[in-house]
């Protein structure tokens, strides 16, 4: 498996800093380790560019609505930006069902009068993009003993602590990072990027972006289905 020098290397070797066989200067590794990291972080926020999907599970607290997610959170995984769904488990019946929550969006939320309003079990979610930990906040309040919630989430790649470490991505990233990270490294040295490196690394993502591409239950408006009706004159619509 490649490193992160490997790739770097190839990176700088891209835009002519280094010549192939060439030793890296320490210093340019690590403005290369720094760029890349930077590059991963930008990523994060794409969900195209992201490729895994983890279901996360945390305690429901009765009386407790909210949540926060992140790294020490109570939902312990890297902060993601989206989310694909939140869902509860309920142990009080054998076997243990899950519930998929309806997402709200920040004007669902608002508008409910009564935030502190409980119930047994929820009903909705609504998934607050605070920082450096996100927040997902129940509705209603349950005061169930038996739940555990459930994140579904989109989980980005960590970011590389040193040049030693191991690569270890889907295949079409490795190309994706040396391509790209060669873009963000141009300017830094001055030098210019061929119009051939920019398709490569145009083409690098356009392949993960494919690859990253999940299947989706088809949504369709039951109206379309009773086809076109009359048109009314007096209200000036079918």
């Amino acid at each position: 498996m490649a490193t992160v020098l490997d790739l770097v290397t190839d990176s700088l070797l891209d835009i002519g800093v280094v010549a192939a066989g060439e030793t890296l200067p320490t210093g340019d590794g690590q403005k290369a380790l720094d760029a890349l990291n930077r590059l991963l972080n930008a990523w994060k926020a794409e969900r195209v560019f992201i490729y895994q999907l983890t279901r996360t599970t945390w305690t429901i607290s009765a009386n407790d609505g909210s949540y926060t997610v992140g790294a020490g959170g109570n939902v312990n995984v890297l902060r993601p930006v989206r989310i694909d769904s939140i869902a509860y488990s309920d142990s009080s019946v054998t076997p243990a069902y899950e519930t998929r929550l309806r997402l709200m969006t920040d004007e669902d939320y608002a508008n409910i009068r009564i935030k502190t309003q409980t119930a047994l079990r929820p009903e909705a979610a609504w998934y607050n993009l605070t920082y450096p930990t996100a927040t997902i906040e129940l509705w209603p309040v349950p005061t169930s003993t038996t739940l555990t919630g459930v994140l579904y989430a989109p989980q980005a790649a960590a970011e590389f602590s040193a040049l030693s470490s191991t690569v270890s991505l889907p295949p079409g990233y490795e190309r994706a990072i040396v391509k790209n990270l060669a873009l963000e490294l141009a300017p830094s040295y001055g030098k210019q990027v061929s119009p051939l490196l920019e398709r490569q690394a145009m083409d690098s993502l356009a392949v993960i972006m494919r690859a990253n591409k999940r299947q989706r239950d088809m949504a369709f408006d039951p109206g379309a289905l009773t086809g076109p009706r009359a048109y009314d004159i007096y209200s000036d619509s079918q």
